[in-house]
Order: structure tokens, then C-alpha cells, then sequence
């Protein structure tokens, strides 16, 4: 699935108007009148717990080392090739198992995992159970559950509504108008981990693309949205 995005990945998105990850005061060495500006950019970029928390763990999760199984069924560790690209998958193995989706267990193949991915960042945990966890729908595993079971607000796109970190963009297979419902019940989700409000640059974090990969990707926020190969946007679910 090859994304449409711009130049720019998350380090060069740290620039006027980012919506940051992590909120940064270093006003301490800067004059007066500076620091009482820095001071008030910083207090409103400073995100939720609940958001601070999920673009953590998608960021850990782009890091980290995580098993899976290849086409023989041996568990391996993934690895990490880029900042920007974490690899669960061997010799183009792509078996979709792996302990985000626990290994597909009880299925005959192994299962699309990106819906897998977004819940583990909003939750910390693997294979969630939604009764335990009510911002999640309940069918997280399946995509088109975040937006048509979202537990929180789903916004249906529009080019002057941006997302915030910990956001779930929401994309549908198939072609179609932005924010147009086609009738796929397939499609992909990812995690929203950064937002520049002046040049309109989203940065995501996801799972399960590429074959078994996670990713990180900026996209330009223009009249079609966020936009990938053989999908359309349809619009993304507010963390809270």
C-alpha cells in the first residue's frame, strides 16, 4: 500500500504550528517577552493524558522488538531497518501473525492486523477486550468498525477540520469521494502522532502495512484528505 505522502517524516514536522507529541516549554534562556509567548504556544499544544499516551505507545511500538511468526511458524523478533519502519516479516514471509494480533489464534490464516495495531495504542494492551476498554468498538480488529462503532466522536472529512494526536484516521478500500461511504467493509486505520497546523501536515503511525510492517507516514491534509493506493479517506475518530 503505497502512500501519497509529502518529503517531510515526523522530525521536520517539529516546526511553527505542530501540535506536539510531547509539549516542550525551554523558555528558561529565552527574554522576557519570548517566554511569555513560548509559554502560551506550549500550553496549547500540551495534549490529554489520554493522547499523550497513545502517540507514546505508537511511537514505542514503531521501536520496538516484536515477534511474529514466519511462513514455517518459527517466532522471530522484528527489526528495524529505518526510525521510520519497523519489520515483522522475513523474506516477504507477510503472514500477518504476530503477537499484536496474538499470532491470528484459532484462525485458519492470519489476520489484518492494522485495526489490531490502533487498539494496543489506545489501550497498552494486545487483543483488548472491549468491555474492559469502552473507547474502543467493540469489533476494533475489523477498520471500518472506527468509524461506523466509534465510541468516541467520528469526524467524516473535511479539509478544515484537522485531527489531533492519538486521532485514528480511517481510510476505505476501493475508489470514492473523500468522507463518502462506497459499501467496502474493508480498509485500514492508523494513529495520529503529530499535526502541523500551518503547513496542514498529519503524521501517522501503522500497522500492517507494506505487508507485515509498521510505518510511520506524513501526509499532506488537502481537498482529498490523507490519500493511499486503492483507498479513499473517509475521515478519523477523536481519541476522547
Amino acid at each position: 500500500m503505497k502512500a501519497r505522502t509529502i518529503a517531510a517524516l515526523a522530525v521536520s514536522a517539529m516546526s511553527a504550528g505542530l501540535v506536539a507529541a510531547v509539549p516542550t516549554a525551554q523558555t528558561q534562556q529565552q527574554p522576557a517577552e519570548t517566554s511569555t509567548v513560548m509559554s502560551t504556544q506550549a500550553a496549547a499544544m500540551a495534549l490529554s493524558t489520554l493522547r499523550q499516551d497513545t502517540v507514546n505507545r505508537a511511537n514505542t511500538l514503531l521501536a520496538a522488538e516484536l515477534s511474529y511468526k514466519d511462513a514455517s511458524g518459527t517466532i522471530r523478533l522484528s527489526r528495524q531497518p529505518s526510525a521510520d519502519r519497523n519489520v515483522l516479516e522475513i523474506d516477504g514471509s507477510n503472514t500477518n501473525r504476530n503477537e499484536l494480533n496474538d499470532y491470528s489464534a484459532g484462525y485458519a490464516s492470519g489476520l489484518d492486523w492494522c485495526g489490531y495495531f490502533v487498539a494496543r495504542t489506545w489501550t497498552g494492551t494486545n487483543t483488548p477486550d472491549p468491555a474492559a476498554y469502552p473507547r474502543i468498538p467493540t469489533y476494533y480488529m475489523r477498520s471500518q468498525a472506527w468509524r461506523t462503532d466509534a465510541q468516541t466522536p467520528y469526524h467524516r472529512f473535511s479539509q478544515t477540520r484537522l485531527p489531533q494526536p492519538g486521532d485514528v484516521l480511517v481510510w476505505q478500500n476501493g475508489a470514492g469521494s473523500p468522507g463518502v461511504d462506497n459499501g467496502s467493509a474493508t480498509g485500514h486505520v492508523g494513529v495520529v502522532t503529530a499535526v502541523n497546523t500551518t503547513t496542514k501536515v498529519v503524521t501517522s503511525v501503522e500497522g500492517n502495512v507494506a505487508g507485515d510492517e509498521i510505518r510511520r507516514f506524513t501526509y499532506a491534509w488537502d481537498v482529498d484528505g490523507p490519500t493511499k493506493d486503492d483507498k479513499h479517506f473517509m475521515g478519523h475518530t477523536s481519541r476522547e
